[in-house]
């Protein structure tokens, strides 16, 4: 039998830690752009971004009480390219750039109180040479110590920037490289001592007193896990270091160095960089494991990792990377989110409310924050998790997994309990040393999957199940299957905060440029017209709907207007944190299809470097996957370097060549690029270059890349028309969305790659005698199948009723490509029955067409 007995012993609880054992809930983290369209809905539906804010760091029962920046270099730093807030020594620095700090500006408007952390990834262009070898296995050793007062600077006037610009001030600080490998002690202390000791080049009104108080964080490792001894055998060191942090990994070191740390020195410990779900709940309900809303990377799989992670290693904090994904998907680590939100255009977000609530199962049953705030603290005696894994849960579900989190004045306390196995466990609780509750009743809440097929995916949400009583100092807590509960003192029935109620976007969601009369999809000339007059200076001059995936550009004003530029040459090339690629930057719609991108450019003719073919401009169409953050990441890709030579490129390879005759660099250039159907045309100055129509596996659908060397390459005027027979995609839904409906055997699969959409997909063999099928009901022109293909199959295809294909063979193509396509039938409602007649076949996502 599956049962489990502890004691909550009130006298066992350690009020002399501090903020070594204080609750202290969950943090966002904001970094390698992955808040970067907000900047976008702030503008275009303030509505949503205020209620984006308000779910993470509203109300009586906050979610969030830490918003941690990882300050950009102006290189792709995973999911995109941060910019850096100076690119020279001289610069002032801006925290304009980017949307990390003015994110915690508008947090801390409804979280006054809100913890701020910050620390680099890389380093920018005018520190890479003295810092080189902050790479190396050695960069204690190797970095000299002439190079640390101009990165100290850095940090030092990006803080006074957020002051005088936002009016906040920095709380922790990580002088060290973002999962630094061989943590630089030298540096780290000497850092401390100048942040320490530091009174001069201040703002007449800065706080200096308050700055020099700002507390040290290190060393954010990831893998390794030695800096935990490095403080237990230096006395300098854990003087100085008040905070570690660590990321993905649960445990502790061989020596159990954070748990000594915590429990003797009273050293706060984060797990400063972890995951967010990964694959919404209201997809995982419909895989065919059966697990309802828990699994792998699950809600109730991070929600382990809080309990885990402070039993094994005393982290009292969990820092999701990202809260909010709003970035364009398909960049790495896409689809792992309390909050996407990368519809800005339409105002459209959507929330994980069953990965949501899990996380609320902690915060909405205690005080989260610091001993000043009169936080809740751990009651370690009354915590443990014998789950598998160090991050990923991957044994032992039907493991004891709960956490004991208890008011200082004894008043109160709240047990979550985590179950992320088929079977029921009974938890014995002996009540002790509890003079102020030990009579109480408790409230059972749960969370669980629904219960009937048919049932929405949300119907078991957080619901108060019972109240229970202790008898003779016993509690009986009995956790159901695939559930999260909580157990607690508090009287929370009629509290408007906590009782669920599913969260969803206020604005419904469109193509964008799908409502136009004059087929143009989307143009820009970079005046900010219709916008206020501070709309570029409050975003670091961040064009609208872009995202930088290398490289920087922004609107620059020149002579003849606004352009959009390129800012970073090689030489201000930053110090990767690990690589990335030549500057580029994605904009609009995954749901364009055919579509012709018109772009008035410049090269530049003035920046001296070594090849001409460095100097180049380049159009990518129909991107749907960005892992790298190139270019070239788009399927289609035109190229003109100031040669004159022209490229066309297909999945990365050069298809055709061209040359241009007598190109003026100085001159302003209109290139083109349209993809209609399979048919690809480029123009340069009017000139066709290429006419080329694509027979072997084409793609038809995604957004557009546009790309330079590293010159300050200018763009005037940017437009994208629709085709002469457009096929936009009106909507497009998961292979587990409930408008998709099964019959006959398949495996749905969830926590998938970053490159299957919403990490799912569904597969299916031919069986004659239980024929596999799929129907859906949608109402268009149109419709297309998206998934990837690795061996043939063969599909039978029926329309309202209709048979359109006996044995239609899909493309054989890569993840996030259409397999199928089918145009051309009359607007308006229609029913489609697809079978699975032949071989193997797997669906990712159904795109209905206009």
């Amino acid at each position: 039998m599956n049962q489990t007995s502890f004691v909550i012993d009130g006298e066992q609880l350690d009020l002399n830690a501090k903020d070594a054992n204080t609750f202290k809930g969950f943090g966002y983290l904001s970094c390698n752009n992955s808040s970067r369209l907000l900047l976008d809905y702030k503008w275009e539906h303030r509505d949503s971004y205020d209620q984006i804010l308000q779910i993470l760091f509203g109300g009586k029962h906050p979610l969030m009480r830490m918003l941690k920046v990882e300050m950009g270099d102006d290189a792709n730093t995973s999911s995109g390219t941060e910019p850096a807030t100076m690119r020279s020594a001289s610069e002032t620095a801006n925290v304009n750039r980017g949307a990390g700090f003015q994110l915690i500006a508008d947090a801390k408007k409804i979280q006054p109180n809100l913890k701020t952390a910050i620390l680099r990834w890389g380093e920018p262009g005018w520190l890479r040479k003295d810092w080189f070898n902050a790479k190396s296995a050695d960069p204690d050793g190797k970095v000299p110590a002439t190079a640390y007062e101009p990165m100290y600077q850095w940090y030092k006037q990006t803080i006074i920037s957020a002051y005088q610009t936002y009016g906040f001030l920095i709380d922790y600080i990580d002088p060290d490289r973002n999962e630094t490998k061989h943590p630089m002690v030298k540096w780290i202390k000497w850092f401390a001592d100048r942040l320490e000791n530091d009174q001069s080049e201040f703002p007449n009104d800065f706080p200096i007193s308050r700055y020099q108080q700002i507390k040290i964080i290190a060393a954010d490792q990831n893998y390794e896990r030695d800096f935990g001894d490095m403080m237990i055998a230096d006395p300098d060191l854990r003087e100085r270091v008040e905070a570690l942090g660590f990321h993905y990994n649960t445990d502790d070191g061989e020596k159990q160095p954070f748990t000594k740390l915590a429990d003797d020195y009273h050293h706060e410990v984060w797990y400063s960089e972890g995951i967010a779900p990964m694959t919404m709940g209201k997809y995982r309900v419909r895989a065919s494991n059966g697990d309802g809303i828990s699994g792998r990377q699950s809600g109730l799989d991070v929600a382990n990792r809080l309990i885990k992670s402070y039993v094994k290693s005393r982290r009292s904090l969990y820092i999701f990377q990202p809260a909010v994904s709003a970035y364009y998907t398909g960049v790495n680590y896409s689809h792992k989110e309390l909050i996407n939100a990368c519809r800005p255009w339409s105002g459209y977000y959507e929330v994980d409310n069953v990965g949501l609530q899990c996380m609320k199962h902690f915060t909405d049953f205690a005080k989260a924050g610091w001993e000043d705030e009169g936080a809740w603290r751990y009651l370690t005696s009354a915590c443990d998790s014998q789950v598998g894994g160090t991050e990923n849960l991957d044994h032992n579900r039907q493991a004891p997994s709960y956490m004991t989190l208890m008011a200082p004045d004894k008043a109160n306390y709240s047990v979550i309990f985590d179950n992320d196995s088929p079977e029921a466990r009974t938890y014995q609780i002996l009540l002790k040393n509890l003079p102020a509750c030990e009579d109480k009743p408790v409230a059972v809440w749960q969370s669980v999957g629904p219960e009937h097929t048919g049932d929405a995916y949300d119907s078991r949400m957080k619901q108060l199940r019972e109240t229970v009583s202790p008898t003779d100092g016993l509690l009986k807590i009995i956790v159901a299957p695939h559930s999260i509960a909580t157990a607690t003192t508090l009287d929370l029935a009629d509290d408007p905060e906590v009782v669920y109620h599913r969260l969803e976007s206020p604005h419904e969601d469109h193509t964008l440029g799908i409502k136009s009369d004059d087929g143009v999809l989307y143009e820009d000339d970079f005046s900010c017209s219709g916008y206020p007059e501070n709309y570029l200076s409050s975003r670091g001059n961040t064009p609208r709907f872009t995202a930088d995936q290398g490289g920087a550009f922004e609107v620059v004003q020149t002579d003849e207007g606004n352009v959009m530029q390129q800012m970073i040459t090689d030489k201000q090339r930053a110090l990767d944190w690990e690589y990335s690629f030549a500057p580029n930057l994605t904009f609009g719609d995954d749901h364009w299809t055919d579509y012709e991108v018109a772009v008035s450019m410049k090269f530049d003719d003035q920046t001296q470097q070594n090849s001409p073919t460095g100097n180049y401009f380049g159009i990518g169409l129909r991107e749907m996957t960005d892992v790298k953050g190139r270019l070239e990441s788009a399927p289609y890709v035109f190229k003109v370097a100031i040669d004159g030579g022209c490229e066309l490129i297909k999945d990365d390879q050069i298809i055709a060549v061209e040359h241009i005759d007598g190109l003026d660099v100085s001159a302003t250039h209109q290139v083109t690029f349209a993809a209609e159907g399979n048919h690809l045309t480029a123009t340069f100055d009017g000139q066709r270059v290429f006419d080329y129509t694509d027979t072997d596996n084409p793609h038809y659908s995604g957004r557009v890349k546009l790309g330079s060397g590293y010159y300050h390459t200018q763009i005037q005027q940017l437009t994208v028309t629709q085709g002469k027979q457009p096929h936009l995609i009106e909507h497009r839904v998961d292979d587990l969305d409930s408008a998709v409906q099964y019959t006959g055997k398949w495996d749905h699969v969830c926590g998938l790659g970053n490159t299957k959409w919403n990490r799912t997909l569904s597969m299916a063999s031919a069986d004659q005698d239980n024929v596999p099928g799929f129907e859906f009901d949608f109402n268009g022109s149109g419709f297309s199948l998206i998934g990837a293909q690795d061996a043939g199959s063969r599909l039978k295809v029926t329309v309202d009723g209709a048979v359109r294909n006996w044995n239609l063979a899909p493309q054989v193509g890569a993840d996030r490509t259409e397999n199928i396509v089918v145009h051309g039938l009359s607007a308006g409602k229609h029913h489609v029955a697809i079978q699975v007649v032949g071989g193997r076949y797997t669906l990712d996502a159904v795109d209905f067409l206009k």
